[in-house]
């Protein structure tokens, strides 16, 4: 997503967001930056007069001291006072992209995967971070520059122009080499998606290089390496055309000094105390002026990384505090859920693309109702639309066409919340928090997560301390999938959707299952829908829907099927 912001200059938008967030502090830093300038300044000037006035040495020494002092001081206090507030801004920054991220439809955060992601946040802000602590070096420095212009057109209109002209020449060649930098800039964070989807595939794929020693070898050479490689070449060229630009101001400042010192005089018009005064200036100017040029790249990396964030729909006026969650109430979380009889998909569509296929996957239209108290079977080959149509029933995914009606009522964007709190799922993808959470949001029953540890056979794998587990990782897939399910009960919500659940079972815990687990919950009043493909087990379902290419194939009461075979 396109944003005007994603346009303007990082430097600029961040300074906005200082004065919005610290008004005082960001005026502060600039008229300490200011009196600091000032101060740099008037010492320039008292040097020069010490070089063509031998007379009241003491007294101006006195003066260089003081001044100085001020200096010092004033450009220290305009670098640390807005260090906190940037800090701040910082932390706001990373919650409020968290929250921001958990606000995207997951079908959008699907599609731009899991790479993407994580360079936002690992980079993105970092360099975000990095060019806003750069904004008291970038008002100092700025000011110091601005006073030191100043004080050559106070000393000698012939002296300001030619540093204005020769300044503007060198800005020009300037730009020339740093937009050629900015566009390598962007092309290293494009290549960082790349190398963090390798890394991805590096820590979830780990087993699957341990054991194939040719995979291993491309998946080193050909991915790890060949993307770092073309991240340090970008990088290289990118710092190639920046270390131009910075030649480019030093010649500029080198011939400006080589006019003052041998063009000027041979002209004549210019007073020998005021030429040295200019040129003691000029060679103050290079001081800040370096700064300034070393700081551009950060800023560079800056503006890469706000418009990345700002195609996510994430602006820098987003750091502002976000509203808090809604309560309980007000998004159906609650112990005593509203009571609910019919869900139905009426013409619902779902079109899917994966960020890297250029082929959608169409999910229906989708005709279908479950009920309270149901038991849902889901069947159909690998790729069919099933475990799509579970995140498009549980609200996960948004109907691209057609509508999901609760009792009656149709779920738009607004209720779509309220509507996701009535689901609790494990699908196979799912991933375990360790914080003990309750039907009401807060803390469950310490009490109830022991008794379903010793249900699922878990009592001797995993221990509560406090409100949490004693570990999520330990465990085979099977008690890992188990944990989740245990966690399903806690929440106690009137909807299940378990995806493939029992894939990873042992027999014996696998009928436990279907034949225990599952009517202890139909019985308790709550609607299951299961994604699986047991087919001994088909006969305990209420209706079983098969699902082929997307659609529906066939919609079926098992109790006419088996009323029709014992007749």
């Amino acid at each position: 997503m396109d944003s005007a912001q994603s346009k303007s200059p990082p430097w600029h938008s961040a300074a906005t967001l200082m004065w919005r967030s610290h008004p005082w502090l960001t005026l502060g830093t600039v008229l300490t930056g200011l009196v600091s300038g000032i101060a740099s300044i008037v010492g320039v000037g008292l040097i020069s007069r010490v070089l063509h006035d031998g007379e009241d040495r003491q007294t101006l020494l006195l003066l260089f001291v003081a001044v100085n002092v001020v200096a010092v001081l004033c450009r220290s206090s305009a670098a640390v006072m807005p260090s906190y507030a940037c800090m701040k801004v910082m932390t706001r920054l990373r919650v409020n992209l968290c929250k921001r991220i958990l606000a995207t439809p997951l079908d959008e955060i699907d599609r731009r995967g899991a790479p993407h992601v994580l360079t936002m946040l690992t980079q993105d802000i970092p360099q975000l971070s990095q060019t806003l602590l750069t904004l008291p070096t970038i008002i100092v420095q700025s000011v110091v520059l601005i006073c030191s212009i100043v004080y050559l057109a106070y000393l000698s209109w012939i002296v300001f122009a030619s540093t204005i002209i020769l300044t503007i020449v060198g800005l020009v060649l300037y730009l020339f080499f740093y937009r050629k930098a900015v566009n390598f800039t962007e092309r290293v964070r494009d290549e960082f998606v790349q190398f963090n989807e390798y890394t991805h595939g590096l820590v979830f794929g780990i087993k699957e290089l341990k054991l194939n020693r040719a995979r291993r070898r491309w998946f080193t050479r050909a991915a790890i390496e060949l993307s770092s490689k073309r991240v340090a070449g970008f990088n290289y060229i990118e710092r190639f055309w920046f270390m131009g630009g910075d030649s480019i101001g030093q010649i500029t400042v080198a011939v400006l000094l080589g006019f003052l010192l041998f063009g000027v005089p041979s002209l004549g018009v210019v007073d020998p105390s005021v030429l040295t005064a200019s040129i003691l200036a000029v060679l103050y100017m290079m001081g800040p002026l370096t700064m300034l040029i070393n700081i551009l790249p950060i800023v560079a990396e800056g503006k890469t990384a706000l418009a990345r964030l700002a195609e996510f729909g994430f602006l820098l006026d987003d750091t502002q505090d976000s509203p808090k969650e809604p309560s309980a109430a007000g998004t159906g979380e609650s112990s005593a859920a509203k009571p609910w009889t019919r869900i139905e998909l009426k013409d619902v569509k779902m079109n899917y693309r994966d960020n890297e296929s250029s082929a959608d996957f169409v999910l229906g239209p989708i005709n279908m109702a479950i009920h309270a108290g149901e038991l849902v079977y889901v069947i159909g080959g690998n790729g069919s639309g099933k475990s799509t149509l579970g995140k498009v029933l549980s609200g996960l995914y948004a109907p691209t066409e057609g509508h999901i009606a609760l009792d009656g009522k149709v779920i738009d964007d607004d209720a779509r919340e309220r509507y996701r709190n009535l689901f609790s799922a494990v699908f196979t993808d799912f991933h375990l928090f360790n914080r003990i959470i309750g039907p009401d949001g807060e803390n469950g029953s310490i009490e109830l997560a022991r008794q379903y540890l010793e249900t699922l056979k878990l009592a001797g794998k995993i221990e509560i301390n406090g409100k949490t587990y004693s570990t999520t990782k330990a465990l085979s897939t099977g008690q890992r999938k188990r944990l989740a399910l245990l966690c399903a009960y806690i929440e106690d919500r009137p909807i299940y959707i378990l995806d493939e659940w029992a894939a990873d079972q042992d027999p014996v815990f696998k009928r436990f299952f279907y034949e225990v687990l599952v009517p202890d919950l139909k019985s308790r009043g709550k609607c299951v829908v299961i994604i699986t493909h047991d087919d001994q087990y088909f006969k305990l379902a209420d209706r079983v829907i098969r699902l082929d290419s997307g659609r529906i194939f066939s919609d079926t009461a098992m109790c006419a099927v088996q009323a029709e075979v014992a007749g």
